[in-house]
């Protein structure tokens, strides 16, 4: 496999979805976010499974700690979970399916860092990474691919 070492992320964005859950709260860095207060998230759809994180908490030093999460299922079920982005993004490189050759090395990354996508889907956490790469330019390509990446999942 070809040195990779030019997609590794020291920073990154945090975004947060809710899908068929309420009461969500996230906490991250020392950052509380309070997500579908009071209130059921309507129920996750195709057109959001690539969905682009428009909304972003800020940028962070990878990893800033924990992330605790604890929400309300569709049914009522109080659940909670400490996620560890150091085990989940273990050797800190970008996520991604392009043919590493064709990645503009110089800067790679648009935007200058990943973002973590935290998924709250009823009863399951889904953790995702979201980045734009650059790529070489020819004729036959565009000069970039977005790409939304499961790195976790787990149902509770």
């Amino acid at each position: 496999m070809a040195n990779e070492d030019f997609l590794k992320f020291s920073k990154h964005d945090l975004n947060i979805q809710v899908y068929s859950a309420s009461d969500v709260d996230v906490l991250y860095a020392g950052t509380p976010h309070k997500l579908s207060a009071g209130k059921l998230a309507p129920a996750k759809t195709e057109k959001d499974q690539n969905r682009y994180p428009n909304f972003k908490s800020g940028s962070y030093i990878t990893f800033a700690g924990p992330v605790e999460v604890k929400w309300s299922a569709a049914d009522g079920s109080k659940l909670s979970a400490s996620l560890n982005l150091d085990d989940i993004f273990k050797d800190r490189k970008v996520l991604h399916t392009d043919d590493v050759s064709r990645i503009y090395k110089a800067d790679p990354i648009s935007g200058g860092q990943p973002t973590i996508i935290i998924e709250v889907n009823d009863r399951t956490l889904n953790v995702y990474m979201f980045v734009t790469i650059r790529l070489e330019k020819d004729e036959a390509t565009r000069d970039h691919h977005d790409h939304r990446t499961l790195a976790y999942s787990k149902t509770y």
